[in-house]
C-alpha cells in the first residue's frame, strides 16, 4: 500500500499566471455608484444611506373632558400563604431541605404594595435612501408619470398598535434605468477566486504536478493525480472563464433606481419601580400584578393624585421625555401595575430571619433560608 503524503482540499491562486480580463471590475471590490440623477422634488436630500424625514408639524388639543381612570388596591396574603409559598419554593430548589419551613415560627407579616409604572408612545419615523435592483424590462415608474408624492403622503398602515413594525415602498414617479456601476454594464465581473486566470494552483501538489508517495518500503516521486500533472487545476467557481456574473445585476447589465421609503413603527417604553423593602426591583418587574391604573390616548395627560407621589413625578418626566420631533405619535398608553409584596419575618433555633412573597402568583425570594447547602446529602 502506498503512502501518500500531505494533501490539502484548498486549491491555491497561483500569482505566475497572468490576469486576464484586467478592464473588468474584481468581484469583491466596492464600487461606489454616481448619484447624478435629476433631482426628485421634495427629496433633495437623499443619499445611499438612510436620511430621516421629520413629519410636518401638527398641533394635537387633547379633549376637554379626557379624564383618568380611578385607582385599584393590591391584595395581601395571610400566614398560611406565606408559609405555603415558601415551601413550594423549597421543593423547587435543589438539595434544600423543608425543615426549617415547617418548623420556623412565623412572627409578623409586612404588607406593602410595589408599584410599576409603563409608559409606551407609539411612533412613526420614516427615511429613504435611492436604492436599486436589476433592470429585466419590468415597468419603470418616473418623473413622465406625474411629481412624486412627499414621504409624509405615502399612505402605510401598522397592523397592530404598540407593535414594532418595519415596511418598505417605493417612492412612486422616483424610477430610472442606469447601467450597472459594478461591471460597466458588461453583465460579468472578474472571478474573485483566481483573480480571472481561470487557473489555479492545485492544492494536492502546491503546484509542483509531482507528489512524494512511499511504496514498498523507500520513496517515489509520482505525477500529481488530482491535477494529471499540470499544477494547475480549473477554477471551480468561475469554470475556467475567469469571469462571473456580476453580483449587483445579475448579468442584466442595467440597474433600476429608485428612491425608497423606509418607514419603522417603534414602541417606545419606559418604566419606573417604586419599592420600599430589600427585594430587588427587577424581581417587582417579572412577578404578576393587578392593573392599578391604565389610560391609552392619543396624548395622556401626566398622573398628578395618585397616593404615591413618586409615581406621579416619574410619570411627569417620563412623558416630558416622550417628544420624538422626528417622529410622528399616533398613541400612548400608560399603566401602574401593583404588585403584593409581604415580607415575612420568622424565628428558627433561635435566630431571626425574613423572605419575601411576592406577586400574584406568591413567588419567594429568601437569601436568608438556612437550609440550603446539600440538605440530607451524603458527602463521601
Amino acid at each position: 500500500m502506498a503512502s501518500v503524503g500531505h494533501e490539502s482540499d484548498e486549491d491555491q491562486v497561483d500569482e505566475s499566471e497572468p490576469v486576464v480580463c484586467e478592464d473588468l471590475n474584481a468581484e469583491g471590490s466596492d464600487v461606489k455608484p454616481k448619484l447624478d440623477f435629476a433631482t426628485v422634488p421634495g427629496y433633495n436630500n437623499v443619499r445611499l444611506d438612510q436620511s430621516l424625514l421629520p413629519p410636518p408639524p401638527t398641533d394635537y388639543i387633547p379633549p376637554k373632558d379626557q379624564k383618568q381612570p380611578d385607582f385599584m388596591s393590591a391584595p395581601v396574603i395571610s400566614e398560611d400563604t406565606a408559609r405555603q409559598a415558601l415551601l413550594e419554593h423549597v421543593a423547587q430548589q435543589c438539595c434544600w431541605g423543608k425543615g426549617a419551613a415547617e418548623k420556623m415560627t412565623i412572627k409578623e407579616l409586612q404588607s406593602s404594595t410595589s408599584y410599576h409604572y409603563i409608559l409606551e408612545t407609539y411612533t412613526e419615523e420614516r427615511s429613504t435612501k435611492w436604492d436599486f435592483d436589476p433592470f429585466h424590462g419590468q415597468p419603470v415608474d418616473g418623473p413622465q408619470n406625474g411629481p412624486a408624492p412627499g414621504p409624509w403622503d405615502i399612505a402605510a398602515t401598522f397592523r397592530e398598535v404598540f407593535k414594532n413594525e418595519t415596511q418598505h415602498h417605493e417612492v412612486p414617479h422616483t424610477a430610472y434605468v442606469k447601467d450597472c456601476h459594478k461591471c460597466s454594464a458588461k453583465g460579468h465581473v472578474r472571478c474573485g477566486r483566481c483573480h480571472g486566470r481561470g487557473r489555479v494552483k492545485c492544492g494536492s501538489c502546491r503546484g509542483t504536478g509531482r507528489k512524494r508517495v512511499y511504496r514498498k518500503g523507500k520513496h517515489e516521486v509520482k505525477r500529481c493525480f488530482s491535477c494529471s500533472g499540470r499544477g494547475k487545476k480549473r477554477c471551480t467557481r468561475c469554470g475556467g472563464d475567469g469571469r462571473v456574473t456580476c453580483p449587483v445585476c445579475k448579468g442584466h447589465c442595467r440597474l433600476r433606481w429608485f428612491i425608497r421609503l423606509i418607514i419603522k413603527w417603534v414602541n417606545n417604553i419606559d418604566e419606573h419601580i417604586v419599592e420600599k423593602t430589600d427585594l430587588p426591583d427587577e424581581l417587582i418587574s417579572q412577578a404578576a400584578g393587578s392593573l392599578g391604573f391604565q389610560d391609552t390616548q392619543p396624548r395622556v395627560m401626566p398622573i398628578a393624585r395618585f397616593p404615591q407621589a413618586e409615581i406621579n413625578e416619574a410619570s411627569h418626566r417620563l412623558l416630558n421625555g416622550h417628544q420624538f420631533p422626528q417622529r410622528r405619535i399616533h398613541m400612548q398608553r400608560h399603566v401602574i401595575r401593583m404588585v403584593p409584596v409581604t415580607q415575612c419575618f420568622c424565628e428558627h433555633k433561635g435566630k431571626t430571619l425574613s423572605y419575601f412573597v411576592y406577586g400574584l402568583e406568591s413567588k419567594v425570594y429568601s437569601p436568608e433560608y438556612p437550609d440550603q447547602c446539600c440538605w440530607g446529602c451524603t458527602i463521601l
